[in-house]
């Protein structure tokens, strides 16, 4: 009997151990997920954080790029998804530029998880629409397959050339009226031009206070008219290229820069 009663108490001590080891494994597993999940609903929220300032970079790109906005626009406490982010652009002054944004979660005076995404070095140029591009060209004469088509090709290899000595003319129709103050051509063989313009292909003008500079560049008072007419003198003229813009609708043109980002 005595045997028997210390078998069992043994077994009940054996028991209890067990119970007590596996509680402490519950407890550590517990533990364990209870930090992993504090640990992925971090790395989430960080994720979150970075992408928040990806989207502020995108804007400010997107805005310089489209005219919207200028170098050195900022933009600050903008809500985007479950947070927020600010962003800034400077000019670096030697033809680049630097976009730095800060992504927040939830917001920039509290927040349990930022990001900062800067693209540095970023090239930097300008550019305008050129609508010869899309105009339709004729001529007043045209060489068999020197055509007045050549003219807006966008090709400085290819051009038109005129049949005569003096008073030719190349035209380009925009199809409707926009408004223009500087052409650039590429040509041989001028001697002398005139840039005229009209909206009913009849009645032309002269363009008023051309500035040829440099050369092949002139720019003048704005005007709005459906048709450029190029009136040129010279022996049988050649134009390689001819182009219409808007000086006043320029945009900038960005490179790719060096991405850095920081916690």
């Amino acid at each position: 009997m005595y045997r028997l009663n210390k078998e069992k108490g043994a077994a009940l001590i054996l028991t209890f151990i067990i119970l007590i080891s596996l509680t402490l494994v519950v407890l550590a597993f517990g533990t364990m997920m209870s930090y992993e999940m504090r640990n992925t609903g971090a790395q989430l929220r960080n994720m979150q954080a970075f992408y928040i300032a990806e989207a502020g970079l995108a804007k400010a790109r997107w805005a310089l790029t489209t005219g919207e906005e200028d170098l050195g626009w900022t933009e600050e406490d903008v809500s985007f998804g479950e947070g927020t982010y600010t962003v800034a652009t400077v000019d670096n002054g030697d033809d680049t530029c630097t976009i730095t944004s800060e992504g927040y979660i939830p917001d920039d005076t509290n927040p349990i998880a930022q990001r900062r995404v800067i693209e540095r070095n970023i090239a930097k140029s300008t550019s305008a629409t050129n609508f010869s591009l899309a105009a339709v060209a004729t001529a007043s004469s045209e060489q068999a397959i020197n055509t007045a088509d050549k003219s807006n090709d966008g090709d400085i290899l290819t051009n038109w050339k005129s049949t005569v000595n003096n008073g030719s003319w190349l035209k380009h129709d925009f199809g409707s009226a926009v408004a223009f103050d500087q052409i650039v051509y590429d040509g041989t063989k001028i001697s002398a031009y005139d840039i005229k313009y009209s909206n009913d292909d009849v009645a032309y003008n002269s363009v008023t206070n051309p500035v040829e500079s440099p050369a092949g560049t002139v720019t003048f008072d704005a005007v709005s008219a459906r048709y450029l007419r190029f009136d040129v003198d010279g022996k049988r003229p050649e134009v390689n290229e001819l182009e219409t813009y808007n000086t006043s609708d320029v945009v900038s043109v960005l490179g790719q820069g060096d991405f850095v980002t920081a916690w």
